[in-house]
């Protein structure tokens, strides 16, 4: 029996794998972090020395991503960046391990390059893929061809002269269509910040302290050193995170980190997760979309994006006000191939039930938090009023009366909820505004504090003429407005 793989496979895994054009930077990093770590252990490269450089020429329509990790050999290039959906990864601790994410430039180049030599070795492989030929030939209806077939005949192998102490690997896109800014260097940039392995910047001042507390738990984040640029100058990537916050779309309040917490997640025994979030005053959602959102990440590389984990929470927009990572370290959680999601295993199920869990916690400590200010700022609005209103004449003011607060024993006094005190407060303040100089006005219970206000104003007036005809006038106005009134008195 024959089996044929249809040319248009390689759409559903180039261009229909991910979500974002700029995944491409994040499939082709993680597997030169994945190299370096090779390149590393084997003391080919120290680990301040080992990097991966983007350049980004606009002008020109070209991305190079390169690495000086291990590099491949050239007896296992061909085979190895040739196979698809085959890897030699797949049961390591190794970030990409599928075999597709090196084919995801395809849709938005014309020439898709790989460029590799491995360390004591004089020559270096070139492989190209002629893409926008593929592209053609893929959308032709008349061209009726195989996928093994249609790469055969769109791909180069060349094998060059290369110094023996040479070990790298670079990825050469031409003829790139700035799809979703993808020849953007600053959004790319801010892309990398939140994706990519990379450290704290060194302004975050409670990047140590993270890092510290993780160290409690025997895990360290794996960084890099990743740098863009467009060929003239290049500038390091570092995670966004800062110690002041913006919160609150409307208002924009500035906030400061207070504290940062940490938990762990485990599963049949074993620490499967390691969460850090950040203590702030939860003004509202926070407003720098490279931070706010708990991000998920293995291998210190993003899963997903800011809203991944909003459905852990009840009500979703408080993982909008919360920033912090939750750092997947057991092998047992795997990313699915677009790697927007974890795959759903048993050990992924109870994680995320103890997620919930805690996610109820911090949304009640939100809630209380927030309650707690307005009724602060509903004390202080009552102080303000009464130091600012004048005193309303004692013989046509209502008098209220404040309920009484009746606390057991000072234990509870700090448990009570300030319902009362806020309801005694609107009492007051809606009592106070609605006086007028007119008794009548004042003993209605069924016309708005607004039609007081206009009737108060439109009395006046008519009072400025003290005859028995504008007494007569406001007396027949007051009975319009409210039927069977007491006879109009000021």
């Amino acid at each position: 029996m024959e089996i044929t793989i249809g040319k248009f496979t390689l759409e559903t895994l180039t261009s229909g794998m991910y979500e974002r054009p700029k995944d491409i930077y994040r499939e082709y990093i993680q597997n030169a972090v994945d190299s370096i770590d090779i390149a590393v252990s084997e003391k080919l490269v120290k680990a301040d020395k080992a990097r991966i450089d983007l350049v980004i020429d606009k002008e020109r329509q070209s991305i190079r991503i390169s690495d000086n990790g291990t590099g491949i050999g050239v007896d296992y290039a061909g085979k190895y960046l040739l196979d698809i959906g085959h890897s030699p990864k797949r049961f390591t601790n190794a970030r990409g391990f599928r075999g597709i994410g090196r084919l995801a430039g395809l849709a938005y180049c014309h020439t898709l390059i790989f460029e590799t030599s491995a360390a004591g070795e004089d020559k270096r492989t070139v492989i190209e893929f002629d893409a926008h030929t593929l592209c053609e030939r893929m959308l032709n209806e008349n061209i009726d061809i195989d996928l093994l077939s249609l790469i055969s005949d769109v791909v180069t192998v060349k094998v060059e002269r290369e110094a023996r102490t040479k070990h790298y690997f670079n990825v050469v896109m031409t003829g790139v269509e700035d799809t979703d800014g993808i020849l953007d260097v600053d959004r790319v940039q801010e892309y990398l910040e939140q994706v990519a392995p990379v450290d704290f910047d060194r302004t975050f001042g409670w990047g140590r302290i993270i890092k510290s507390k993780l160290k409690v738990y025997g895990f360290t984040s794996s960084s890099y050193n990743i740098f863009v640029g467009d060929g003239k100058t290049s500038t390091p990537v570092m995670k966004a995170y800062r110690d002041t916050v913006i919160s609150d779309r409307l208002r924009k309040l500035e906030d400061n980190i207070s504290e940062v917490e940490t938990k762990v997640f485990s599963y049949e025994g074993e620490i499967v997760a390691y969460l850090w979030y950040a203590r702030t005053s939860f003004y509202g959602t926070l407003q720098d979309e490279a931070i706010k959102g708990l991000r998920v990440r293995k291998g210190n590389i993003l899963i997903g994006d800011k809203t991944t984990l909003n459905h852990v929470f009840k009500d979703e927009r408080f993982n909008g006000w919360l920033l912090g990572e939750l750092h997947i370290l057991s092998d047992r959680l795997i990313p699915n191939a677009r790697r927007d999601e974890m795959e759903k295993n048993a050990a992924y199920s109870a994680m995320i039930s103890e997620l919930r869990t805690w996610a109820d916690e911090i949304s009640a400590d939100i809630r209380k938090t927030s309650n707690q200010r307005s009724s602060d700022k509903k004390a202080q609005r009552i102080i303000e009023f009464a130091q600012n209103e004048t005193t309303p004449d004692t013989e046509s003011a209502t008098t209220v009366v404040m309920p009484e607060v009746t606390l057991i024993s000072k234990a509870e006094t700090e448990q009570v909820n300030h319902t009362e005190l806020v309801a005694a407060l609107d009492i007051l303040i809606g009592a106070q505004k609605s006086n007028t100089k007119y008794k009548a006005l004042n003993l209605q219970t069924n016309i708005t504090i607004e039609q007081k206000k206009v009737l108060e104003r439109v009395f006046d007036i008519l009072c400025v003429d003290e005859s028995q005809q504008s007494n007569e006038l406001i007396t027949k106005i007051i009975k319009e407005f409210v039927p069977n009134t007491v006879v109009f008195e000021r």
